[in-house]
């Protein structure tokens, strides 16, 4: 909810409209979780064509795990399973195509830094990587799956 000092302010100055404004915005942005993932939900090819994330809301957030992978059998560093592993979390819906302030996850590695996503159009997807500084991260470009791929999740298609 808005921080009480705001609506004071506004009420102060006098803007009355200006508050209801703002709480209205704030009861739909809270009627409907689910819907700031809805354009970036789906099934992406990595920047390197090996694998695909399947992102899907997680509350009022978005999430990702990895459903498909060319080589099934690849494993992290110390031998652990890729396939199925969750990559991308607790991604916020910060403007009309920018997903920021979560986390994504470097399963070869096992490394996990600060993420931002950034849906260039319908089939592109910019994910950033980061450590303190955005400036100072990595971005790659993201392509949604247009055919069906064979998920590496037992029992669950990747669409």
């Amino acid at each position: 909810m808005y921080p009480t000092r705001v609506v004071r302010f506004f009420v102060r100055a006098g803007t009355a409209a200006a508050v209801a404004v703002l709480l209205a915005g704030g009861a739909v942005a809270q009627a409907q979780p689910g819907a700031a993932a809805a354009e970036v939900a789906g099934v992406w090819i990595d920047h390197t064509g090996q694998g695909a994330v399947e992102i899907a809301p997680c509350g009022n957030r978005v999430c990702g795990r990895v459903v498909w992978l060319k080589n099934p059998e690849h494993k992290s560093v110390s031998g652990k399973r890729i396939c199925g592993t969750q990559v991308l979390g607790d991604l916020r819906k910060e403007g009309r195509n920018l997903w920021d302030s979560g986390w994504i996850y470097n399963p070869e590695d096992e490394e996990r830094f600060s993420a931002a996503l950034e849906l260039a159009n319908a089939d592109t997807l910019r994910v950033t990587g980061y450590l303190g500084f955005k400036l100072l991260g990595e971005t790659f470009t993201w392509k949604r799956a247009t055919t069906s791929l064979e998920s590496c999740v037992a029992g669950t298609p990747a669409r």
